[in-house]
């Protein structure tokens, strides 16, 4: 069985949590993606919602199914937003950012009422940190930045590579917010509640991938089936 598959059998449960006329977030990512495909396929439902997004990438794929992604700045709050993850423990803390939308990742997540991470399960983990931990930093002087960060990271007994992240082309990578993302290789991180604060009082962090303390549930799909965990926020 693909991962491709197993994403599609997660966003086949999370489509039964829409209902007409509801307001919706709409995740960055491959598993994302996946249930817009078939988010987009009900006309019906589809087109009954109103929508925003966390990514211009994001927003390109409705179009193809003529959802209209509405500014955020139109909702006081969203009923549900739909994301995956690059890493979930089993407290349902994550790992977000691989595709560089973090930020607006959690501004979704901050007015949404209930916020379903769909994953496959290659990404439930028992500890965060294999995966790098995206941090987006203001493009004025990254190297600065960096020094700062592994401070933070020594005092946590944590020995990361941090390495700015570039695009295709060898470029910097560019957030749709205009930042650069540096990726963290820390392999374990066993203090995130101590240390994602510490990191974000740096002046020049303007968010990190961690995102503790928010999902309100996560379904994971599996060769056939998908299965749904619930956490009491």
């Amino acid at each position: 069985m693909t991962a491709q598959q197993k994403k599609i059998n997660a966003a086949q449960l999370v489509i039964k949590k829409i209902k007409p006329g509801m307001s919706i977030g709409l995740g960055t990512g491959s598993t994302a993606n996946e249930f817009i495909h078939i988010l987009g396929k009900d006309k019906n439902l589809s087109q009954s919602l109103k929508c925003t997004s966390s990514s211009n990438q994001t927003i390109e794929i409705a179009k193809n199914y003529s959802i209209e992604c509405l500014e955020l700045d139109q909702f006081d709050y969203l009923d549900i937003t739909i994301d995956g993850a690059d890493e979930i423990d089993k407290n349902g803390d994550m790992i977000k950012g691989g595709g560089g939308a973090l930020l607006r990742e959690k501004m979704l997540a901050n007015i949404s009422k209930e916020y379903f991470i769909i994953i496959d399960d290659s990404k439930s983990v028992k500890t965060l940190g294999n995966f790098p931990l995206p941090i987006e930093i203001i493009p004025f002087s990254p190297k600065s930045t960096i020094s700062q960060l592994d401070k933070v990271f020594k005092k946590y007994q944590m020995i990361s590579q941090i390495e700015i992240r570039v695009d295709a082309t060898g470029s910097n990578f560019i957030t749709d917010g205009g930042n650069f993302i540096v990726d963290c290789y820390c392999k374990k991180i066993l203090n995130s509640k101590e240390l994602n604060p510490e990191i974000e009082n740096i002046p020049s962090v303007i968010t990190t991938g961690l995102f503790l303390n928010m999902s309100s549930s996560v379904i994971i799909g599996y060769d056939q089936y998908a299965t749904e965990f619930n956490f009491d926020r």
